[in-house]
């Protein structure tokens, strides 16, 4: 008798637990499969605003500006990073492989229940350092919209197809243009090695605040 209850306790533990994480699991596989979506739509909007912006520019004569450049990103599945060229330094956007909570520490103002929610995510990166950090983000979330947060500029969306992506371009390309500055390295850190290394700057880039 006691085997039996010992047995029916333990097929219903297992069975509770099944379904919590049955639950769980599809749940967050319905989000990720549409977040990837959502995250393969926006960043081709994104990059197709950027170019168009940058061809338009160039047009105008600013010719400071470079094509825009897609770049394979070592996960593969057409995933792509796109680096433009300002000058003689880079912006890069990397659409991140896998999903998450947004960081607290990096206070986006966003609601606090979306902290608590998987969100997709672009990193912006000044340069192509590879040890240089992200500057400013957009992140995806399950309902659709997005928001883009990074050095005091916060923009955001309910849904993608309210997104303006030429706009978005234009706005983008303006602020890093008017807000990212350049100071040279000191002496005790400007190196006769990365002095001559075309691909080394002995400059270091700055942000609104930084100065």
């Amino acid at each position: 008798m006691f085997q039996e209850q010992q047995v029916s306790y333990e097929t219903k533990a297992v069975n509770q637990a099944t379904e919590v994480i049955k639950k769980a699991l599809m749940t967050r596989r319905e989000q990720r499969t549409f977040l990837n979506q959502q995250l393969t739509e926006f960043t081709k909007g994104l990059y197709g605003g950027l170019q168009v912006a940058v061809k338009e520019l160039r047009e105008k004569g600013m010719t400071e500006l470079a094509e825009p450049r897609l770049l394979d990103h070592p996960a593969g599945d057409g995933r792509k990073a796109l680096q433009l060229g300002i000058e003689d330094w880079s912006v890069v956007f990397v659409p991140l492989v896998g999903l998450a909570w947004p960081n607290a520490r990096d206070e986006a103002q966003i609601p606090g229940s979306s902290f608590r929610e998987l969100a997709a995510r672009i990193a912006v990166f000044i340069g192509s350092e590879p040890e240089t950090n992200s500057f400013f983000d957009f992140l995806i979330f399950p309902n659709g919209s997005w928001f883009a947060w990074g050095f005091g500029w916060p923009k955001q969306a309910a849904n993608l197809k309210e997104t303006n992506f030429r706009i978005l371009g234009y706005e983008l390309i303006a602020s890093f243009i008017k807000d990212i500055h350049t100071t040279w390295r000191t002496r005790a850190h400007t190196s006769l090695g990365s002095s001559m290394d075309v691909r080394k700057r002995a400059y270091l880039f700055g942000l609104p605040g930084d100065e």
